[in-house]
């Protein structure tokens, strides 16, 4: 019969001191060790979601756009436009940049309903901000109106682009900061976009030197970290950690007890 091993009623103390010899590590390095992989588990639960820096430039276009169109937008009503004569009207108004008179005209054949109105803006910052949502910062649906720019659109999302991944990256800064207790980077397990992130600040208080109490307080600076990594994904991302690490310490105690069975 395989043996079980449970931890719910063990001292954590006892718990990492176990941890530590089957390890073959000191207690302040499975701390260090742990709290890396604490990093790496946070930058993934951090916003935005998917290892590729695509996965969060696409979001950028994606939401923004939500809100904001190009006059391609427009473009694409009017080819839904069944009247010949009003279609054609509406593509040379566009040519002659008459929005006033194309604002008429569609809200007369019932294509402004969605939107109610037409504003024409190159403000890109002020409209995008103040469509987001206080709770994670992603875009509403839509715009309360049919946002129209002529301006750098794509140059606006690729500047919000460059921020991406700053608070996934405040937790490298993090592991960074941490003793070096594996052989290859302590980043590892964190994109390199995430990493390459220079904007991004974390410290840590180092307290591994405490006997009684090993320990190692991280703090992710990015002022914003709590709307894209709310604290219960913190607790969670805790709580992965802690579980890894007891069924690592299953895993290996059941082979030694069948080796000394054996």
């Amino acid at each position: 019969m395989a043996g079980k091993f449970k931890f719910d009623k063990q001292k954590f103390v006892e718990i990492l001191d176990e941890y530590s010899k089957i390890v073959e590590k000191s207690i302040p390095d499975c701390v260090a060790l742990n709290a890396r992989l604490l990093c790496v588990e946070l930058a993934r639960r951090t916003q935005p979601f998917g290892t590729k820096p695509e996965s969060g430039i696409g979001r950028v276009d994606k939401d923004i756009k939500k809100i904001i169109k190009d006059v391609g937008k427009l473009e694409e009503m009017f080819d839904n436009v069944g009247n010949t004569k009003i279609r054609e009207r509406l593509f040379k108004l566009l040519r002659e940049k008459r929005y006033d008179v194309i604002k008429i005209i569609l809200e007369r054949i019932g294509f402004l309903k969605k939107w109610g109105e037409i504003e024409i803006t190159n403000d890109f910052k002020a409209i995008h901000q103040a469509h987001r949502k206080p709770k994670d910062g992603r875009t509403r649906n839509r715009g309360d109106k049919l946002y129209i720019t002529e301006g750098d659109l794509p140059g606006y999302i690729e500047e919000v682009a460059k921020r991406v991944g700053i608070a996934k990256s405040g937790w490298a800064r993090c592991a960074e900061q941490l003793p070096q207790v594996i052989k290859k980077s302590m980043t590892r397990g964190i994109p390199n976009w995430v990493v390459d992130q220079t904007k991004a600040t974390g410290e840590i208080e180092n307290h591994l030197g405490d006997t009684s109490n090993p320990r190692v307080l991280m703090t992710n600076k990015v002022p914003w970290l709590s709307r894209i990594c709310p604290p219960d994904q913190q607790l969670k991302a805790s709580q992965v950690v802690v579980s890894k690490m007891k069924k690592q310490m299953a895993l290996i105690l059941k082979k030694r007890k069948k080796t000394l069975t054996e």
